[in-house]
């Protein structure tokens, strides 16, 4: 039984490959490829942060995700879940153990919201 058959690992998302090139105006920007539909993943909270300044208000979250491991996942990706866009946050990697079952991707998820 592989990894993403256990029944903590219930989520749909959304894996959005992202490279830099130039935009419609030719000007550089991260070109979003189309997202494919990956089955047998977790995203869980990890910690959140909230920066008050006198012009803005801006939170930073982070989120583990958990993915199964031939899904390619790249640091400039992008990761949808339940509607919200998260950035990978580091180098993604595999996670290896002695039993396929227990193998699978693990990556840290940015989110900035303010």
């Amino acid at each position: 039984m592989p990894f993403s058959d256990a029944l903590t690992m219930d989520q749909v998302v959304f894996h959005i490959p992202r490279h830099y090139g130039e935009d419609d105006r030719g000007n550089d920007a991260w070109i979003e490829d189309p997202a494919t539909e990956v089955f047998g993943c977790s995203v869980q909270p990890l910690d959140s942060a909230e920066y008050l300044t006198s012009s803005s208000d801006q939170m930073v979250a982070r989120w583990q995700f958990f993915g199964p491991p031939d899904m390619e996942l790249t640091s400039h990706d992008l990761i949808e879940v339940d509607g919200q866009k998260y950035e990978v946050d580091g180098r993604p990697g595999i996670a290896r153990a002695a039993s396929p079952f227990l193998t699978h991707l693990e990556a840290v998820l940015k989110e900035y919201t303010g």
